[in-house]
Protein backbone atom coordinates (compact mmCIF):
# COMPACT_ATOMS: atom_id res chain seq x y z
CA UNK A 1 0.00 0.00 0.00
CA UNK A 2 2.59 2.16 0.77
CA UNK A 3 4.20 2.24 -2.75
CA UNK A 4 0.95 3.29 -4.57
CA UNK A 5 0.64 6.23 -2.01
CA UNK A 6 4.34 7.02 -3.33
CA UNK A 7 3.72 6.74 -6.78
CA UNK A 8 0.38 8.91 -6.46
CA UNK A 9 2.47 11.56 -4.83
CA UNK A 10 5.17 11.51 -7.69
CA UNK A 11 2.31 11.74 -10.06
CA UNK A 12 1.10 15.04 -8.18
CA UNK A 13 4.33 16.38 -8.11
CA UNK A 14 5.20 15.56 -12.29
CA UNK A 15 1.27 17.37 -12.67
CA UNK A 16 2.43 20.01 -10.73
CA UNK A 17 5.67 20.81 -12.52
CA UNK A 18 4.31 20.73 -15.98
CA UNK A 19 1.31 23.08 -14.90
CA UNK A 20 3.64 25.23 -13.47
CA UNK A 21 5.83 25.29 -16.32
CA UNK A 22 3.11 25.43 -18.97
CA UNK A 23 1.94 29.03 -16.80
CA UNK A 24 5.31 30.67 -17.03
CA UNK A 25 5.68 29.45 -20.83
CA UNK A 26 2.42 31.52 -21.44
CA UNK A 27 3.64 34.46 -19.36
CA UNK A 28 7.14 34.30 -20.96
CA UNK A 29 7.01 33.64 -24.56
CA UNK A 30 4.99 36.68 -25.42
CA UNK A 31 8.01 38.85 -24.18
CA UNK A 32 10.36 36.91 -25.72
CA UNK A 33 8.53 36.67 -28.92
CA UNK A 34 8.81 40.69 -29.21
CA UNK A 35 12.66 40.81 -27.91
CA UNK A 36 13.43 38.69 -31.29
CA UNK A 37 11.10 41.09 -33.29
CA UNK A 38 12.95 44.27 -31.95
CA UNK A 39 16.05 42.75 -32.06
CA UNK A 40 15.39 41.57 -35.63
CA UNK A 41 14.53 45.31 -36.82
CA UNK A 42 17.84 46.54 -34.79
CA UNK A 43 20.19 44.19 -36.81
CA UNK A 44 18.36 45.26 -40.25
CA UNK A 45 18.66 48.95 -39.12
CA UNK A 46 22.56 48.59 -38.33
CA UNK A 47 22.95 46.82 -41.72
CA UNK A 48 21.20 49.45 -43.68
CA UNK A 49 23.31 51.95 -41.79
CA UNK A 50 26.57 50.41 -42.67
CA UNK A 51 25.35 49.80 -46.29
CA UNK A 52 24.54 53.34 -46.58
CA UNK A 53 27.95 54.57 -45.15
CA UNK A 54 29.48 52.54 -47.12
CA UNK A 55 27.70 53.65 -50.28
CA UNK A 56 28.42 56.94 -49.06
CA UNK A 57 32.31 56.61 -49.22
CA UNK A 58 32.27 54.53 -52.47
CA UNK A 59 30.45 57.86 -53.83
CA UNK A 60 32.89 59.95 -52.68
CA UNK A 61 35.64 57.77 -54.67
CA UNK A 62 33.71 57.21 -57.88
CA UNK A 63 35.63 60.15 -59.07
CA UNK A 64 38.77 58.54 -58.48
CA UNK A 65 38.53 54.69 -59.48
CA UNK A 66 36.95 53.94 -62.85
CA UNK A 67 34.03 51.21 -63.45
CA UNK A 68 36.41 48.48 -64.87
CA UNK A 69 39.82 47.88 -64.47
CA UNK A 70 42.12 49.36 -66.94
CA UNK A 71 40.28 52.31 -68.50
CA UNK A 72 41.33 54.83 -65.88
CA UNK A 73 41.41 57.46 -68.97
CA UNK A 74 37.42 56.59 -70.19
CA UNK A 75 36.06 59.02 -68.48
CA UNK A 76 32.39 57.50 -69.16
CA UNK A 77 33.07 54.56 -67.12
CA UNK A 78 33.24 56.12 -64.42
CA UNK A 79 30.32 55.31 -63.01
CA UNK A 80 28.97 56.35 -58.81
CA UNK A 81 26.81 53.74 -57.39
CA UNK A 82 23.54 54.27 -55.71
CA UNK A 83 20.98 51.76 -53.32
CA UNK A 84 18.16 50.69 -55.02
CA UNK A 85 15.08 49.23 -53.49
CA UNK A 86 13.93 46.19 -54.50
CA UNK A 87 10.52 45.25 -52.20
CA UNK A 88 9.71 42.50 -54.56
CA UNK A 89 12.55 40.74 -53.55
CA UNK A 90 12.88 42.08 -50.04
CA UNK A 91 16.05 43.13 -50.84
CA UNK A 92 18.05 46.21 -51.78
CA UNK A 93 21.27 46.74 -53.71
CA UNK A 94 24.03 49.46 -54.08
CA UNK A 95 24.84 49.09 -57.93
CA UNK A 96 26.34 51.23 -60.43
CA UNK A 97 26.65 51.25 -64.54
CA UNK A 98 29.53 49.73 -65.71
CA UNK A 99 30.69 47.83 -68.94
CA UNK A 100 30.13 44.25 -70.01
CA UNK A 101 32.79 42.07 -71.61
CA UNK A 102 31.30 42.99 -74.80
CA UNK A 103 31.49 46.85 -74.10
CA UNK A 104 28.02 47.70 -73.42
CA UNK A 105 26.77 49.08 -70.77
CA UNK A 106 25.27 47.30 -67.65
CA UNK A 107 24.80 47.61 -63.95
CA UNK A 108 26.62 45.71 -61.83
CA UNK A 109 25.44 44.74 -58.27
CA UNK A 110 28.14 45.90 -55.69
CA UNK A 111 26.39 44.38 -52.80
CA UNK A 112 22.91 43.01 -52.30
CA UNK A 113 21.49 42.31 -48.96
CA UNK A 114 18.12 40.65 -48.56
CA UNK A 115 15.79 40.72 -45.44
CA UNK A 116 13.59 38.46 -44.21
CA UNK A 117 9.22 39.22 -45.49
CA UNK A 118 8.11 40.06 -42.21
CA UNK A 119 10.36 42.98 -41.82
CA UNK A 120 9.31 46.18 -44.14
CA UNK A 121 11.94 48.76 -45.44
CA UNK A 122 9.94 51.56 -46.91
CA UNK A 123 12.15 54.87 -48.18
CA UNK A 124 10.74 58.65 -48.05
CA UNK A 125 12.19 58.40 -51.86
CA UNK A 126 9.40 58.33 -54.64
CA UNK A 127 11.91 56.71 -57.00
CA UNK A 128 13.32 54.11 -54.59
CA UNK A 129 16.92 54.81 -54.98
CA UNK A 130 19.29 56.62 -52.87
CA UNK A 131 22.63 58.17 -54.09
CA UNK A 132 25.34 60.94 -52.67
CA UNK A 133 27.06 63.34 -54.28
CA UNK A 134 30.75 63.82 -54.53
CA UNK A 135 30.79 64.99 -50.80
CA UNK A 136 28.55 62.41 -49.67
CA UNK A 137 25.41 65.12 -49.67
CA UNK A 138 22.26 64.83 -50.95
CA UNK A 139 19.73 66.12 -52.92
CA UNK A 140 16.79 66.32 -50.27
CA UNK A 141 16.28 64.78 -46.68
CA UNK A 142 15.02 60.83 -46.63
CA UNK A 143 13.65 59.17 -44.34
CA UNK A 144 14.01 54.86 -44.49
CA UNK A 145 12.09 53.19 -42.02
CA UNK A 146 12.65 49.62 -40.95
CA UNK A 147 9.98 47.70 -39.25
CA UNK A 148 7.97 44.05 -38.35
CA UNK A 149 4.91 43.31 -39.82
CA UNK A 150 2.20 44.50 -37.91
CA UNK A 151 4.52 46.60 -35.16
CA UNK A 152 5.21 49.35 -36.78
CA UNK A 153 5.08 51.30 -33.55
CA UNK A 154 8.70 49.83 -32.74
CA UNK A 155 10.20 50.03 -35.55
CA UNK A 156 13.32 52.45 -36.65
CA UNK A 157 13.81 55.45 -38.81
CA UNK A 158 17.22 55.90 -40.67
CA UNK A 159 17.26 59.52 -41.59
CA UNK A 160 19.79 61.17 -43.93
CA UNK A 161 20.33 64.78 -43.71
CA UNK A 162 21.15 67.42 -47.20
CA UNK A 163 24.60 67.30 -45.77
CA UNK A 164 24.76 63.55 -45.87
CA UNK A 165 24.54 62.79 -42.02
CA UNK A 166 22.72 59.04 -41.27
CA UNK A 167 20.95 58.56 -37.77
CA UNK A 168 18.87 56.13 -36.46
CA UNK A 169 15.59 57.71 -34.38
CA UNK A 170 12.21 56.04 -33.21
CA UNK A 171 9.86 55.16 -35.96
CA UNK A 172 7.15 57.62 -35.73
CA UNK A 173 3.87 57.37 -37.97
CA UNK A 174 3.03 59.88 -40.06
Amino acid sequence: MRDLGNRGFAMMYVLLLITVSGFLTVAILPRCVSWYHAALVQYETDCLVSNLRLLQQMSRTAVVYPANEGEADDILTVAKPELEFRDKFHQYRITRMGRSEAGLPQRQNLVIHSYPPAITVASSNAKGTIDFGRNGETKDIMTIAVCYENEQQRGKDVIIDIAGRIRVEQHHEK
